[in-house]
């Protein structure tokens, strides 16, 4: 498998390190709430079980919560929200612990490279 790209080294320019963080804080902001919202808004039609009572709304229902249904669903929603917002932080993170980086960090930094 082919790497998008090699980290040899780290050039960090400071004014666009700090650009693109505070553009990520906004963006992870918005789709933290954004998710909320939406999750709020499942949770809300779920509770009023518009698939009905009957033979056919049991049906959908059985088949609809299968496997956890819509709440492992919500769930891998929220963690990746949360995944989403934490990424800023390790960015800066790294971008703060890069100077006089070792062989070491130069790993880390490619495992969280791989991950965005």
């Amino acid at each position: 498998m082919s790497e998008l790209f090699e980290v040899n080294y780290v050039d960090i320019r400071p004014q666009q390190l700090a650009k693109g963080l505070s553009q990520w804080h906004v963006t992870a902001t918005d789709v933290e709430s954004g998710y909320a919202a939406a999750l709020r808004e499942i949770q809300r039609l779920n509770a009023a079980e518009p698939w009905g009572h009957d033979t056919a709304g049991a049906a959908f229902r059985s088949a609809y919560m299968e496997g956890g249904g819509p709440d492992t669903l919500m769930k891998k929603g929220e963690e990746l929200a949360a995944k989403v917002v934490e990424l800023g932080p390790t960015v800066r993170r790294s971008a703060e612990n890069a100077r006089g980086m070792d062989g070491e960090r130069a790993r880390e930094v490619r495992e969280i490279l791989k991950r965005v």
